[in-house]
């Protein structure tokens, strides 16, 4: 009986005490629904309106928070004319002459090739240094000389020829060139960021660290005409155009050029940068990787858009055949790494050269 009683009196008076609480409450509407003297209609009617309202307010919450999570970015227009600073593009040359007759020679040299083989040797290093996607089909199946490859980089790196144009600027800053592998071959990256990275000797020496990376070269439109010159190009080549913190990619636009032609070319270039605050935001919330968030990618310590494209292709050509050209970096992370095509595989991706470009 004491138990019964003493639980009469809680429930009355948590029951004034919900009553009194909804009815001082701010909220609008609560208050109707505990309010005396009104009819049944009237209440179901509040705590209808009341219902929709909370309802309202938990999915447009729900729909800012996914927007949170999803796009968070906001991209806005520069108008400040004192702020136009662009970053000076950068370029990848590739030069029709890859191997140097007189490497070449010496070689056949030491190795002892008769009159057939040494030409046939000749013939076989300089479609190999000039091969891509593109041209597979085009290689002719000799014999392999006894080279297998996983050899076919370190072959045409000895081999190689000494390219080393004279580039001039319209800026106090020397433009920097240095030597890049692509998938058109041995090249030269312009004014590059992360073109070392790509380069033989980083890929023979197993390195993965983060180097040192120049501060990009600023221009303003105002300051007059700015300009990249080369000359002493002594061939043919084909460039690449695009940022300085990206590298060559083959699906890309390439621009041809004949040995001792001059021409002109102008670039208008729209830089989209980067607040400090999207840092902050988780990669999956702004949909993009910084330079330094590489650890997705296998063959490179740094991402660009077009390293993961590499990737991807390099990941469809073994699916395909079983092995990846040997212009690709051969190891990988952890010591991973793919088959390297030899004259079979290489015609194999010439086969599917339309689906991998």
């Amino acid at each position: 009986m004491v138990a019964s009683r003493f639980g009469k009196r809680f429930l009355e008076r948590f029951k004034r005490f919900v009553v009194n609480l909804l009815t001082t409450t701010s909220a609008h509407g609560i208050g109707h629904v505990v309010q005396g003297g009104l009819h049944i209609i009237e209440r179901i009617i509040w705590i209808s309106c009341i219902s929709i309202g909370v309802y309202g307010m938990v999915a447009l919450s729900q729909r800012i928070w996914n927007r949170f999570q999803t796009s968070p970015t906001v991209i806005s227009m520069d108008r400040n004319m004192y702020f136009w600073n662009t970053s000076f593009p950068s370029l990848t040359i590739c030069s029709h002459r890859r191997i140097d007759e007189d490497k070449l020679a010496n070689y056949i040299r030491l190795r002892g090739f008769d009159e057939d083989d040494a030409e046939q040797f000749r013939e076989f290093v300089v479609l190999l240094a000039n091969v891509s996607y593109s041209t597979f089909l085009d290689l002719p199946m000799y014999k392999t000389f006894g080279i297998a490859g996983y050899e076919y980089m370190e072959l045409l790196y000895n081999l190689s020829w000494n390219f080393e144009p004279q580039v001039n600027s319209g800026t106090s800053t020397e433009l920097s060139v240095q030597p890049t592998i692509t998938e058109l071959g041995l090249c030269l990256a312009v004014n590059s960021r992360i073109g070392v990275y790509n380069s033989y000797d980083y890929w023979q020496s197993r390195r993965w660290e983060r180097v040192y990376e120049p501060a990009p070269l600023v221009v303003h439109p105002l300051d007059g005409e700015v300009y990249g010159q080369l000359i002493k190009l002594e061939s043919s080549y084909e460039v690449f155009f695009h940022g300085s913190m990206e590298v060559a990619e083959i699906s890309k636009r390439q621009y041809s050029f004949q040995e001792s032609y001059y021409t002109t070319v102008e670039l208008l270039a729209l830089e989209i940068l980067t607040s400090r605050n999207a840092r902050e935001l988780s990669i999956s919330q702004r949909q993009c990787r910084f330079t330094h968030e590489g650890e997705s990618l296998m063959f490179s310590p740094v991402y660009s858009y077009n390293l993961c494209r590499i990737e991807c292709r390099m990941k469809f050509a073994f699916k395909v055949c079983g092995c990846v050209p040997h212009f690709y970096r051969p190891i990988g992370k952890g010591n991973f790494r793919y088959r390297i095509c030899d004259f079979e595989g290489l015609r194999c991706l010439g086969q599917h050269a339309g689906k991998l470009c």
